[in-house]
């Protein structure tokens, strides 16, 4: 394995790294439900909000 190859691999490890530990999943979270609306999501609002 060449200088370069492990030079690419590395890089492809960090933003493999990056991509995975930077998404946002509480913004996809909070547009999935404005976009949807899903009756789960409200189900669970009342509930939380009934005791």
């Amino acid at each position: 394995m060449s200088l370069s190859d492990r030079w690419l691999i590395a890089i492809a490890l960090v933003l493999v790294d990056l991509f995975i530990f930077v998404v946002p999943l509480t913004g996809l979270l909070a547009a999935y439900v404005l976009i949807a609306r899903p009756a789960w999501f409200k189900g669970w609002v009342d509930e939380l909000y009934s005791s």
